[in-house]
């Protein structure tokens, strides 16, 4: 009830909030908010952005208002250097849908791509569908459940996995779990990758890398500056080469998707 009020009052003052900026004045401040679910999510708006965060100060998700389509965030953009180990993906899992950013770039970049999303707060769904322009479709679908469960009822295997999913300051241990991160492992395609976000602040990365290293035979990281996270990268299927052809992919995959690949390329790097 509490919930339904706080939004009605928000869809009331909608209105109010367009007049005044048609005026030419800022707009700041708490539109939205979902406690219902096992975290509180709410959507802020700013000037030009609209952001998602769990019940702190902590920025879950942020998208341009004018603009849902781009990549705000520095470690959503960084996690597209996946791209050029997977030019052309078919199939994508992500564990964690925030307010969709990853999901909706990736749709208008590739039309034939399949996506599925597992998130276990449905009121992350609806602040993403409600403000960050995503919409499920013929080609994406998200499942509200625990993916720790979930993960075991699948079937298909994906070119890339996604793991991005975080309460309000920290992701659950049985996310980042080596069982979890084997299960994972398994619904890869021959030459498929895990991708993973990692905020480093918690002085615990160390112990996330290290367990990756004991799954995946090959394993990369790039560090997003200028922010204090760490992006994950592993193959399970035998050794991979990432010299020679990646400043080309990078190129076309620049003039592609109008992100600076060539500048976060500098930043990725095998772990030995």
């Amino acid at each position: 009830m509490w919930n339904r009020m706080i939004q009605q009052m928000f869809s009331a003052e909608e209105s109010v909030m367009d007049r005044l900026a048609s005026q030419g004045r800022e707009i700041f401040g708490l539109v939205w908010e979902n406690t219902e679910g096992p975290n509180p999510v709410q959507v802020w708006r700013k000037k030009d952005r609209f952001e998602m965060r769990f019940g702190n100060r902590v920025v879950q998700s942020s998208c341009l208002r004018e603009d849902p389509d781009q990549l705000v965030l520095s470690y959503t953009r960084h996690m597209m250097l996946c791209l050029l180990l997977v030019p052309e993906p078919q199939k994508v899992l992500h564990i964690g849908l925030g307010g969709g950013t990853i999901s909706n770039f990736l749709h208008r970049l590739y039309p034939e791509l399949e996506q599925t999303v597992i998130e276990l707060n449905e009121g992350v769904l609806e602040a993403a569908c409600q403000f960050f322009g995503f919409e499920e479709d013929s080609r994406r679908k998200v499942i509200i459940a625990d993916a720790v469960e979930k993960i075991h009822e699948l079937e298909e295997h994906y070119d890339l996995i996604f793991l991005d999913a975080y309460g309000p300051s920290s992701a659950p241990e049985n996310l980042i779990s080596i069982p979890f991160i084997t299960r994972l492992s398994e619904l890869l395609v021959p030459g498929g990758w895990l991708v993973g976000n990692f905020w480093t602040l918690n002085g615990d990365f160390e112990e996330h890398l290290n367990r990756w290293d004991k799954i995946f035979p090959t394993l990369y990281q790039a560090r997003t500056r200028p922010t204090a996270n760490k992006i994950l990268f592993g193959r399970k299927n035998g050794k991979a080469s990432l010299n020679g052809s990646l400043k080309d992919r990078a190129h076309f995959l620049q003039k592609k998707s109008g992100l600076d690949m060539l500048k976060m390329l500098v930043n990725l790097e095998k772990v030995e």
